[in-house]
């Protein structure tokens, strides 16, 4: 039993020092290189979120339901939450 114990030790510290190696080769983890290339290529420029004016929920306007009126320009998360606004008005 001791042997298993062992060699899973050595087995994970060694799985462990390939991954320091490869993040000091390569600079980072996967996860930060995604990111700093949608950075470089211009993939969040002009994004915005909108705000729910009912609960509050922000998020991308392209899957917002989108109500323009007299008001305004206004983006909900939900239908009930529009059904909510109008009944408010």
């Amino acid at each position: 039993m001791l042997a298993l114990l062992t060699r899973l030790l050595i087995f994970i510290s060694a799985l462990w020092l390939v991954r320091r190696l490869l993040e000091a080769i390569f600079g980072g983890s996967h996860i930060d290189r995604q990111a700093a290339s949608r950075r470089a290529a211009g993939e969040n420029k002009g994004k915005r979120m909108v705000k729910d004016p009912v609960c509050g929920m922000y998020m991308d306007p392209r899957l917002a339901l989108h109500l323009e009126n007299r008001d305004g320009s206004f983006f909900f998360c939900s239908d009930e939450c529009r059904r909510r606004f109008l009944a408010g008005s």
